[in-house]
């Protein structure tokens, strides 16, 4: 049987970039080409950003063997405003007519300069009426129009541009389509270098997500800060100790050819510098799951599961645990997808946590195929 070979999935992260292909056949999904590549640290104008993630694009172009230029991205998450509205009652189909008229207002856009898209997480009481909570997403023009020139400069097509937060939990949706998994509430955190995203969904339906202005650009300040170095070799010490902590995860032995093992003294100290952010972070967190229990009518996940950079770090795990008093464990996006190259000298025994998004993208065609169908 002839092989269906979808779009390149990008995303353009932070500390960054990572390139995903799929291919379908007899029903299995397959990774057929991957590669990431790290932006260095540090503040920069926006044009050395794009300049920096286009060269990045390039080399893995150039490098890998994706097929064809037709991409999948997603807006940053920065890039896109979210508001919670509860309206009547109403046909799908009116209530984008009511978000355009309250766009104004709410998002201060121009409804005919911004794209506005919206999903329905559900029926709440508000008072003595039943209303339906919409979750509305917003872009600007300008935005939009900057991320597709960014795209042309590369030579790519753009197939679809997508949330950030519907490509996060599309790469666990697929996990949760049991008849049984219906009424399930998931709560779903990717721990990135800018932010801290949560996403909360019941079956395989959102129904609230936020971002968190928390993540490893704050963790490196504390660290530096508080053990007097220099930001760059807080940088350093915080890859090192992510390094040990895959190896951990693995079962590696650490290579001490390349670099000397962190000391548990210094780990140690490390952890408590990150101490106030974690702890802080940790009431954001237990923040959205309250919401979503009261709003809701009482609804609660009984696990967190987490993905992103910050992901395979056991002891952040643990602190934001006995902070919410949930169990928190690493997500494995990547499970039941086949490969055939290796990830890019990654260790799939981590469960490739920071790929969730990336893999969210890849899968888009697949969901839409499926709807189609349905």
């Amino acid at each position: 049987m002839r092989r269906r070979v979808d779009p390149i999935a990008i995303d353009f992260g932070t500390r960054c970039v990572r390139m995903l292909q799929l291919a379908q056949q007899r029903g299995q999904t397959t990774v057929i080409a991957c590669a990431e590549r790290a932006l260095p640290p540090g503040s920069r104008s926006s044009a050395d950003y794009d300049h920096m993630r286009m060269e990045a694009v390039k080399d893995m172009l150039a490098e890998k063997a994706f097929i064809g230029r037709q991409v999948i991205t997603s807006l940053g998450w920065e890039e896109t405003q979210v508001r919670n509205l509860r309206v009547p009652n109403m046909p799908e189909e009116e209530i984008g007519d009511v978000i355009r008229y309250e766009a104004g207002e709410r998002f201060g856009l121009d409804p005919d300069k911004a794209e506005l898209r919206f999903m329905v997480a559900g029926d709440v009481r508000q008072g003595t009426e039943m209303r339906q909570e919409v979750i509305v997403l917003a872009a600007g023009r300008p935005e939009i129009d900057a991320h597709l020139n960014l795209l042309s400069k590369l030579g790519l097509q753009p197939a679809a541009i997508d949330a950030g937060p519907c490509a996060l939990f599309r790469s666990f949706e697929r996990f949760l389509r049991r008849e049984e998994d219906r009424n399930s509430v998931n709560a779903f955190v990717e721990m990135g270098y800018s932010a801290t995203r949560v996403v909360v969904s019941r079956g395989p339906k959102i129904i609230f997500f936020k971002s968190i202005p928390i993540g490893g650009s704050r963790f490196d300040e504390l660290v530096a800060e508080q053990m007097d170095l220099q930001l760059n070799e807080a940088v350093e010490l915080r890859i090192r100790l992510y390094r040990q902590h895959v190896c951990e995860i693995t079962g590696q032995a650490p290579d001490k050819s390349q670099e000397e093992p962190v000391g548990e003294s210094i780990a140690r100290a490390v952890l408590d510098a990150l101490r106030p952010a974690l702890e802080q972070l940790a009431k954001e967190i237990a923040l959205c799951l309250r919401y979503c229990s009261v709003t809701f009518r009482g609804i609660r996940s009984n696990e967190v599961t987490v993905v992103g950079g910050e992901a395979c770090n056991h002891h952040i795990l643990r602190m934001l645990s006995d902070q919410i008093n949930l169990p928190f464990h690493v997500g494995r996006p990547m499970r039941n997808v086949g490969a055939e190259p290796d990830f890019d000298g990654a260790d799939r025994r981590t469960g490739q946590p920071e790929w969730a998004t990336v893999l969210g993208l890849a899968l888009k065609p697949i969901r839409n195929v499926e709807e189609a169908a349905a």
